[in-house]
C-alpha cells in the first residue's frame, strides 16, 4: 500500500479529457433555465394562491438540491476517471525481520549526549520504527547484565514504540553484556516468534548460554557484503562489554545465519562520568567491539555525537535493508468507484425522503 509520504510524482495520462468538465456548467445552465420554464407554465395554469399553497408542501432547500448537486459531482468524478490519474509511488519488495538490540545499562544515563544517551537512543529509535513500511516486523530487546525480550518481530509498531516510550532512566542495569544479547536475538528471528505464529511478547530476562563446540556447526558464510537481508539486528551501545556470550562469537553466529548486525555507537571519544548511588563512575565509550561485530557479520558500523545524528544513521540503515521500487498506480476505478457511490446514496436518499 502507497502512503502519502511515498507518493513520488502524479500525472494525467489523458489530460484532455478534463475538457469535458465544461459540461457541467452547461448542464447546469440547462437545468435552471428548465426549472423557470416549469415555474413559468405552472403559474399560467394556476392562480397565484393555488401557486404559493404548492410551493408550502415543496421540500426544503437541500432536498430540492440533491439531485442536480449529487449528479454534477457523479459527471465531475466521471470526467476525472476518464482523464486516467496516475501516481508513482515507492512500493517496499522485500519483507524484513529486525530486532532492535537497546542497551540499557548504566552507562547508559551519561550526558555527553544530550539529554543524556539512553533518552536521544530511545527518541530516534521511536521516530526510526514509525517510519519503516509495515512489511518490516521489528521486535525489541534491552539489555544490560540480563536480556529482555520486550517484544518479537512484529507488525504491529506501535506496539515496540510503546514499550520504548515507557523506558525510563530508572530501568538501567549495572554490567553489560553485548555477546548475550546478540544471542538472543539470534534466537528470535530465527524462532520465527511473531503474529503469524501466534507468538507474544517474552516479557522477562533471556539467558545465553556458553559455546559449545556442536551448537553452531560450519557453514559457508554469505559473500554478498551488499545484500538486502531478510533478518537484521540493529544494536545501539556504548560497546563496553566484557562478559557472558562472547561478542566476536555472536557476530560469527550472524554471520553464519545469513543475519546482518549493523552497530550504533553511542558517546564521545573521552566518556563520560554518571552519578549513581551517591559516587561518580566514569564510563568509557568502546568503539573498537562495534566495529570489529559489524566487520565479521557483514553489516555497517555508525557512531554518533548528538540526538540530531540518529536520524541520518536510521535512514542509511533503512535504505540498506528495505528495497524500494516505484509502481504506477492508476486511480481511475478509485473516482469511478466514488461516483457510483454518490449516485447510489442520493438515489437512496430520494427515496426515503
Amino acid at each position: 500500500m502507497i502512503g502519502m509520504r511515498d507518493i513520488s510524482s502524479f500525472y494525467l495520462l489523458w489530460p484532455w479529457a478534463l475538457v469535458l468538465l465544461l459540461l457541467v456548467p452547461v448542464w447546469w445552465w440547462l437545468y435552471l433555465r428548465n426549472l423557470r420554464q416549469t415555474l413559468r407554465n405552472t403559474a399560467l395554469f394556476f392562480s397565484y394562491a393555488a401557486v404559493a399553497e404548492q410551493l408550502k408542501h415543496r421540500p426544503v432547500a437541500w432536498k430540492r438540491l440533491l439531485q442536480p448537486i449529487s449528479t454534477s459531482l457523479v459527471m465531475i468524478c466521471l470526467v476525472a476517471a476518464l482523464a486516467r490519474p496516475t501516481v508513482v509511488g515507492k512500493i517496499p519488495m522485500n519483507s524484513v525481520d529486525m530486532m532492535i538490540v537497546l542497551d540499557i545499562s548504566l552507562s547508559m544515563m551519561a550526558d555527553d549526549i544530550r539529554p543524556d544517551r539512553i533518552e536521544a537512543a530511545k527518541a530516534a529509535a521511536i521516530q526510526f520504527v514509525e517510519s519503516l513500511p509495515r512489511d518490516v516486523r521489528v521486535g525489541l530487546e534491552v539489555f544490560a547484565g540480563d536480556n529482555y525480550v520486550l517484544s518479537p518481530p512484529t507488525s504491529r509498531h506501535e506496539e515496540v514504540t510503546a514499550y520504548l516510550k515507557a523506558l525510563r532512566r530508572e530501568d538501567l542495569k549495572p554490567r553489560t553484556e553485548i555477546g548475550s544479547a546478540l544471542h538472543t536475538a539470534l534466537k528470535i528471528l530465527n524462532t520465527g516468534n511473531n503474529e503469524q505464529q501466534g507468538g507474544a511478547s517474552v516479557n522477562r530476562p533471556t539467558g545465553a548460554e556458553n559455546p559449545t563446540a556442536n551448537e553452531n556447526p560450519p557453514q559457508p558464510p554469505s559473500t554478498a557484503s551488499n545484500r538486502r537481508p531478510d533478518r537484521v539486528i540493529v544494536l545501539l551501545s556504548d560497546g563496553d562489554s566484557h562478559e557472558g556470550y562472547p561478542w566476536d562469537q555472536a557476530a560469527r553466529d550472524a554471520l553464519q545465519q545469513n543475519a546482518v548486525i549493523h552497530a550504533i555507537g553511542i558517546g564521545s571519544p573521552q566518556g563520560a562520568v554518571i552519578h549513581y548511588k551517591g559516587m561518580e563512575l566514569p564510563v568509557m565509550f568502546d568503539e573498537s567491539t562495534l566495529r570489529h561485530i559489524t566487520e565479521i557479520a557483514h553489516g555497517s558500523y555508525f557512531r554518533v555525537f548528538r540526538e540530531a545524528d540518529f536520524r541520518k544513521v536510521y535512514e542509511q540503515i533503512e535504505a540498506r535493508t528495505v528495497h524500494y521500487e516505484e509502481r504506477e498506480v492508476d486511480l481511475a476505478f478509485l473516482l469511478a468507484g466514488i461516483g457510483l457511490c454518490v449516485l447510489f446514496i442520493a438515489s437512496l436518499l430520494l427515496l426515503l425522503i
